[in-house]
């Protein structure tokens, strides 16, 4: 079976790996030079990381990774509304585990052995003729497969090739991220201030704590260059003694920040004929319930499973089963990630200050109710 996997993320890499174990070669193509700038943050739910276990690298990514004990929420001003213990989550399902991205990408890189891995390769064209799918590349070259599978992302060139043009869904919110020293902010402690026009996030990893601040982008929040660091200390001056250690720790001017757009997106359709679409490619999530990256891990899982158990003749068949059993428990999610956003992302302090009290009540399965109940669904 020729598999061409498009993108070298999480879920492309997941199912190259997987693809490999079962004794089929992929071929893999990323656009990046290399996975340097592979990212920041993430937290993985067991949902996705016990992946790892059948490809044995659950140890090293455990070993790699720091257990999330607590969910805390504060206010605007940076007093404590909401503390959730994780472990009830932990004892009967496994831990949050934080890390890096590009330390996942590492692992499930060693997992994928002598697969075909090209970098600065993109797609420019898909041609599907009968059983076969005729695969342009950006260098000019051409090569045919059975299968073609879209793990490229929030703005997949295969989604927009065989899909057309999809709905995203916009926050009309977006923050920059920056790192800071993890012995400056709580230990095994995901930290959430929920402000009025304005959020940060502070989540510990071994290679130090990711923040992200976020707030509506309008005006020159969003500008980068001259004058960037005063601004955004500005913005975010008064959320609290963390907040503002945070903030001192904040890059120069000069120095390159990403500024994450917080938008998704839901392909209507996530197979047609022999192309199918792999985690964000066909449904994106915001970072409000990380949740993301352990839905491509899964969606990767399910995909390799359909794929080990037919042939070239039959992966249509296969690809429909893959999507019953993937679409719904996925949008379902993602609906819950958008709920978080409405939450989180208030403008006004009123409706802030009715939300902070209301927050005292919620556990943490009321918080994300479809991602509870996702941990004892079959897939």
């Amino acid at each position: 079976m020729r598999i061409l996997i498009v993108g070298a993320g999480i879920g492309g890499m997941t199912l190259a790996a997987l693809l490999k174990q079962r004794g089929m070669q992929a071929t893999l193509i990323e656009r990046a030079a290399n996975f340097d700038h592979a990212g920041y943050m993430l937290g993985l739910w067991p949902l996705g990381y016990r992946v790892l276990h059948g490809l044995s690298l659950h140890k090293q990514f455990e070993a790699e990774s720091i257990e999330c004990k607590h969910y805390e929420v504060r206010d605007n001003h940076g007093e404590l509304v909401k503390n959730w213990s994780m472990q009830p989550i932990a004892d009967r399902f496994g831990p949050n585990l934080s890390c890096t991205r590009p330390q996942l990408i590492k692992l499930l890189h060693s997992g994928i052995g002598d697969t075909d891995l090209r970098f600065n390769t993109s797609l420019e064209s898909l041609n599907q003729e009968g059983e076969e799918v005729t695969a342009t590349f950006s260098d000019g070259t051409s090569e045919t497969f059975d299968l073609v599978v879209g793990a490229d992302g929030l703005h997949s060139k295969v989604r927009s090739l065989v899909f057309g043009e999809q709905p995203y869904y916009h926050t009309e919110w977006g923050g920059w991220v920056w790192w800071v020293d993890l012995n400056s902010v709580p230990a095994e402690t995901f930290v959430e201030h929920w402000g009025a026009g304005r959020f940060v996030g502070i989540y510990p990893t071994q290679e130090g704590a990711g923040v992200y601040a976020g707030a509506p982008t309008v005006g020159d929040f969003a500008e980068p260059g001259a004058g960037r660091r005063q601004r955004i200390q500005d913005q975010f001056a008064g959320m609290g003694e963390l907040v503002d250690t945070c903030l001192t720790a904040m890059p120069d001017d000069n120095e390159d920040l990403f500024f994450w757009k917080l938008s998704d997106v839901r392909s209507k359709e996530w197979a047609q004929g022999r192309v199918v679409l792999l985690g964000d490619s066909a449904a994106g999530f915001l970072p409000t319930a990380g949740i993301g990256a352990s839905m491509a891990m899964e969606s990767a899982a399910v995909l390799a499973d359909e794929l080990s158990r037919t042939n070239s003749r039959f992966i249509e068949h296969a690809l429909s089963l893959y999507v019953k059993r993937r679409k719904h428990r996925v949008e379902v999610t993602q609906s819950d990630s958008r709920k978080l956003a409405k939450m989180m992302f208030i403008k006004s302090a009123t409706v802030a200050h009715i939300r902070d009290v209301a927050t005292k009540f919620y556990s943490l399965e009321q918080l994300a109710s479809s991602i509870a109940k996702a941990f004892d669904e079959p897939i």
